[in-house]
Parts: structure tokens; sequence; C-alpha cells
């Protein structure tokens, strides 16, 4: 039965002979902060947490997560210095625990240095995000880490804030926990992450990057910006291989949402519309006439769809109608009156 300073995620995780719970043996942890009987105990409590996260277990219905997102909480559970924290949750499901350790450890990496910051490591730390900052005029939102990753622009948020992830969602940006990303080519994915994080900037939330030929860029304002209507082939599950008509940021939305509707099969929303690719003709015809820009994901869709009916003969249709059998004449009413010719004289 666990003892007290043990949870039950340690007692469902098997051990070699001889191994240790602490997993600083193998992972480097930030040292923990508390008094001497909370951190007896929050060290048995963070054993077993991170050996489940190592293993790659999924315990208590845990939804599943990335190699990335793996990745991103084993960080922020090392970066968790306070004992208290990891008493207080303990008891969490694995989902809510992750929830919250993404939570913790963002505010641990980029919001509180370590207590002990009279150190020289923690000193240069306190430094370079310091460096890394930048503010606006005025500040109204929460701070925004933004940063570069294999073909994607990565939005960190320190804290919820509603009004800031409408303006990620208005620019085409998708939770994947523990960030707000959006995947771009290589020839244009520091432009995104520029204008992006101008964008956030504009809005009233300081933005930290740690790039600084990428941090230079947003300060001179270097970047192409992106079209505001513009089509492009669907991300999302559930419309997937879909061109995505998009006027988020547009003036007039309501004027492309008419223009959409018209469209054969479209599924028009108040920001967009999803069309099949086989409505590809229609696609352009729209793009032409509304001033939209095909990105060149979306142009490839339409080459490969042209190149399915290369070689074909184009035939105009005229279906033929048949004929119909002549109208049978219609029965006079009937009025209960004898015709003159056959009454008696």
């Amino acid at each position: 039965m666990p003892t007290l300073g043990d949870t039950l995620l340690k007692d469902l995780i098997t051990k070699e002979a001889g191994e240790t719970d602490d997993p600083a043996n193998d992972i480097e942890c930030a040292t923990l902060t508390g008094s001497e009987k909370q951190i007896s105990w929050a060290t048995d409590i963070r054993a077993s947490r991170m050996n489940v996260v190592e293993s790659g277990c999924l315990l208590f219905n845990a939804p599943p997560i990335s190699q990335e997102q793996s990745e991103e909480l084993m960080r922020c559970l090392q970066s968790i210095r306070r004992a208290h924290w990891w008493i207080e949750t303990r008891t969490l499901g694995y989902g809510q625990f992750m929830l919250a350790a993404f939570d913790e450890g963002f505010k641990a990496q980029y919001v509180m240095p370590p207590a002990d910051n009279t150190t020289t490591h923690a000193m240069l730390a306190a430094a370079v995000l310091t460096e890394a900052l930048l503010a606006p005029a005025k500040t109204r939102g929460p701070v925004a880490e933004v940063s570069l990753a294999a073909g994607k622009v990565r939005v960190v948020l320190i804290e919820f804030d509603e009004a800031t992830n409408t303006v990620l969602k208005r620019c085409g940006y998708r939770w994947e926990a523990p960030a707000w990303t959006r995947q771009a080519v290589d020839d244009v994915v520091g432009h995104r992450a520029v204008e992006i994080a101008v964008r956030l900037l504009a809005h009233g939330c300081p933005v930290r990057i740690f790039d600084e030929a990428l941090r230079q860029r947003v300060v001179e304002n270097d970047y192409e910006p992106e079209s505001p209507r513009r089509v492009e082939v669907s991300t999302s599950k559930k419309y997937s291989t879909k061109f995505h008509l998009l006027w988020t940021l547009d003036a007039n939305p309501v004027k492309f949402k008419k223009s959409a509707q018209q469209l054969h099969g479209a599924k028009v929303f108040d920001d967009g519309a999803y069309v099949s690719v086989s409505h590809f003709e229609d696609i352009l015809d729209f793009a032409d006439q509304n001033g939209f820009t095909i990105t060149p994901e979306a142009q490839s869709l339409i080459d490969a769809e042209k190149q399915k009916l290369a070689g074909s003969v184009k035939v105009v249709a005229q279906p033929k109608m048949a004929e119909c059998a002549p109208p049978k004449p219609a029965l006079l009413a009937v009025t209960g009156e004898i015709d003159a010719e056959l009454l008696d004289d």
C-alpha cells in the first residue's frame, strides 16, 4: 500500500532491481524549495510523475500527446521548484496534472526567475529573459513567446487570455497543447513569425523572442504581410484535403460570406469557407472575382486536380428531352342539364 509521500502512480510503475525513485539520477531537475518535510515528500511525488512521463504510459484515461508535447511536458516538470505545488497536485488525474504542469512550468521558466538569483546562472538567465522581451506601448495582455519549429510558428502564452486567443485564431493558429501553432512553408515561415509577433504587440502583449535575428526583424517591422483574403489547403481533420477560403482579417467579411454561399457544396462560416477540391474551377473564378490570393499549397492541389483530367476529351453535353405522350382532351364539365336535341317534343 502507498505510504505518506507516495502516490498511486508510483506503485503502477514497475522498477528494476536497484533502481531509485529520483529521476535526477538521469535528468537534471530544479532544486525543490520548501520545508524539509515538504521537499522530502515532493521528491517522491516528482519521481513518480516523471517516471510516468518518461515511460510513455497513459494512465487514468490520459489524453494521447505527441513526442514534442511529451518533451515539453518533461521540460516543464524539470523546471518546477515549489515543493508545495507537487504536493497540491499529487491527486490529480494525468490529464489535469498535465495541464497544471504546463501552466506552472511555463511560469517557472519564463515568468519567475529562481529564488537564488544571486548566483551567476540565475543572473544570466534573468538577463537573457529581459533582453529577449519586446514590450508594447501599452500592455494589456499576457507575455507571448514566439518561436520557430520545423515549418511551424509556435506561440506560447504565459497565462490564459480570451482576447489574445481570439487574435491567434483569426490569424490561423490552432491549439496544440501547450502552444498555439501554425504551419508555414520554409520560405515564408519567418515572415509569419514576425507578423504574429507584430500583431500581438499591437494587441498589447509583450512578446519574447530568443532568436536575435527574428527579434530584430520584429523591431524593424521587416516582413511581407499575408493577404487577408486567400485560398489555402485545409489543415482541419474534419475538412482535410479541402480548399479553405479565409477572410478573417478583411475589412468586409460579410461580402465574401455571401459570395461563398453561391459556391457548390461550400460549407460557409463567418470567417471562411471549405470547398471540395473537385470544384477547383469554381475556386479559380471566385479568387479572380474577389481578389483572393491562392497559396502555393492550394495551387499545387489545383494542378493535381487538373492533371487528373489531362488527356480527357471535353464534351459539350446537350441532354435530350424524351418525347412525351400527347395529353388527352379534357372532358367537358357536367352541368346536369339535358342537351336541347335530346329533349322530348
